[in-house]
């Protein structure tokens, strides 16, 4: 005779202590974890309480986002629509999300990358990006903060409206305030730069300090967020320091960087916290510093160098993974590279997807919504 039960009922099952099912979850895409939260209340607020979103986000591997703009419909294809300032997505007919932006993810893993479609459309341009959450514009110019995992959205403020090559959007978490704040750059006629702070709990702009005369020279550099504070290569070549705000106190500082920025491939980035420069020393040399703060001082700190018996002026720093071992380069529209830091090694990434892409945001795909994030709403 068999031992195995012929039916078990549901209170018959032993219940997993909380924390043991707490720390399963964790290990599960956000994606799952949306499908899983319909399985039952108590699972649903488990997944949805902050401190699990935030647990979850930490956890979190890194990819790049972006748009794609296709002239003809895509099918399968969701857009978002706008009406009195509450935006929802919808399926639209089979014109409806012509030239408009299409978001993509782009996946890293052993040598390889993926490129997929979130089958959502409707977008003018991704601003910036922080925890999961996008700050973008529909095709009418409309500020959204977007989470595209969990497809929720919510319209924003405008604030002052300038030309976009005259303008730089900031998106920071502020650690003191524990508050998702956005820094809006912006140069009038003259040279001289306005800001502005969008806090996303009050939905208020106010001005803030403004700097100082020729601290920027252009905005063709994405701001980058690290540890609550925002980050800026003022642009043009024979740079040698770069731009910061602390979201703490709102001031504009120039701090010096490790070595002159002279190439147009130099690029800062964020990893584990850490602000990272990426500096062509020559054709066949590329430099990785690190920021580090040692008891209130910043300090540059040289973490490795790459070197190449072969021309790399053409490699654009596009990406660094979680625990910086890999350094990911893009060719032009035709290629994407990968350099091992322990093997100090660069090889040449498959690539399964379109790689026409112009500006690309690190991103991860996270369980931030209206209802489950406390510091933000």
């Amino acid at each position: 005779m068999s031992c195995i039960p012929k039916k078990m009922s549901a209170m018959e099952i032993s219940v997993l202590p909380y924390d043991l099912i707490f720390k399963i979850l964790l290990l599960l895409p956000a994606k799952e974890l949306l499908r899983l939260s319909l399985v039952c209340k108590a699972w649903h607020r488990l997944i949805n309480s902050p401190n699990f979103v935030e647990a979850h986000m930490s956890r979190c591997e890194s990819v790049l986002t972006f748009l794609n703009h296709f002239p003809e419909s895509r099918p399968d294809t969701f857009s978002i629509d706008g009406n009195n300032g509450q935006f929802r997505l919808f399926e639209p007919s089979s014109s409806a999300n012509k030239r408009s932006g299409h978001i993509f993810l782009m996946e890293f893993k052993d040598g390889n990358s993926k490129i997929s479609d979130l089958k959502i459309c409707g977008f003018g341009d991704i601003l910036a990006a922080c925890d999961g959450l996008l700050l973008a514009t529909n095709k009418l110019g409309t500020l959204l903060v977007f989470n595209p995992t969990t497809r929720k959205l919510l319209s924003v403020k405008p604030g002052t409206i300038v030309p976009p090559h005259k303008e730089s959007y900031g998106f920071v978490f502020c650690h003191h305030a524990r508050e998702y704040k956005v820094v809006h750059l912006l140069r009038d006629e003259s040279g001289h730069i306005d800001s502005e702070i969008l806090n996303l709990k009050t939905m208020s702009w106010r001005g803030c300090k403004v700097p100082a005369f020729g601290l920027f020279r252009d905005f063709n550099h994405k701001p980058v967020a690290a540890s609550g504070v925002l980050y800026w290569l003022p642009g043009g070549q024979d740079v040698n320091y770069l731009v910061s705000m602390d979201l703490d106190d709102e001031n504009f500082v120039s701090k010096t960087l490790p070595v002159d920025s002279t190439g147009l491939n130099d690029r800062i980035m964020e990893n584990q916290g850490l602000l990272n420069f990426i500096a062509q020393m020559t054709v066949y040399r590329i430099q990785v510093w690190a920021l580090k703060t040692n008891e209130c001082v910043n300090q540059w700190v040289k973490r490795y160098t790459i070197n190449m018996d072969y021309d790399i002026t053409g490699l654009v720093p596009v990406f660094m993974t979680r625990n910086g071992r890999y350094m990911v380069f893009k060719l032009l529209q035709e290629a994407v590279y990968e350099y091992d830091t322990e093997e100090e090694e660069m090889k040449k990434m498959s690539v399964d997807g379109n790689l026409s892409f112009r500006m690309a945001f690190p991103h991860m795909s996270t369980l931030l919504s209206l209802e489950n994030s406390a510091p933000l709403w």
